[in-house]
């Protein structure tokens, strides 16, 4: 497990640059709230939900134990995979672009905001992905992350869906979970869901593909 200590150690400054855009995106947000009205604020608490993947993936890395102990390791990846959807999530956020506000900020502002806060999303769920990805490697075999990674990917495309259509979230499988069981079941059969799934699943995975061509396992 030597090779996560390294893993970690090299990813600091890619922690550093994700921290910045996210300082970025809130000041772009704040900015706006000074202009005009508090419209986009929610896009801080959602850049938040975001960045929780990648705060547990890089909590793993910094301490082995984490990941040796079958009751710290397997609770975290659960908990890991119940927020990852949190990241791609926010491109749906483009949903709350109105070219007509009239409210004196121009289009290209709400665009840029919207915009950088879905890159920070993504690239903070991209990175943590990696992690984990790099910890199943060492910890199993390369073929299992990769398997593990895609299934992932999916189900994060399923919790876009059940978060932007249904409206749920990740806390409701602990403060709803009977009413979440039943709506994922009815989802099942619905050609929506498997859209929304199949298409966000597949542009995460590609994503996550790209992200990780250039690097040794």
């Amino acid at each position: 497990m030597k090779a996560l200590k390294i893993t970690f150690s090299n990813t600091i400054r890619q922690h550093y640059a994700l921290f910045y855009l996210a300082l970025f995106c809130i000041i772009l947000a704040v900015v706006r709230t000074k202009l005009t009205s508090g419209h986009y604020l929610f896009l801080i608490w959602n850049l938040f939900l975001a960045y929780i993947p990648l705060m547990i993936s890089a909590s793993m890395l910094n301490n082995i134990q984490l990941i040796e102990k079958k009751n710290y390791f397997y609770p975290l990846l659960c908990f890991w995979l119940l927020f990852l959807p949190n990241a791609p999530y926010l491109i749906t956020d483009f949903i709350h672009l109105n070219t007509k506000t009239g409210n004196g900020v121009p289009v290209w502002y709400d665009i840029l905001t919207i915009i950088s806060f879905a890159t920070s999303g993504i690239l903070a769920g991209l990175a943590s992905m990696k992690q984990i990805f790099t910890i199943l490697s060492l910890k199993y075999n390369p073929l299992l992350a990769w398997f593990c990674i895609a299934a992932s990917c999916f189900l994060s495309g399923f919790g876009i869906y059940l978060g932007r259509f249904l409206r749920f979230n990740s806390w409701d499988v602990i403060s709803n979970p009977f009413e979440l069981l039943l709506a994922v079941l009815k989802s099942l059969t619905e050609s929506t869901a498997l859209g929304v799934t199949m298409g966000f699943g597949c542009f995460l995975l590609l994503l996550f593909h790209f992200y990780t061509s250039n690097n040794d396992y």
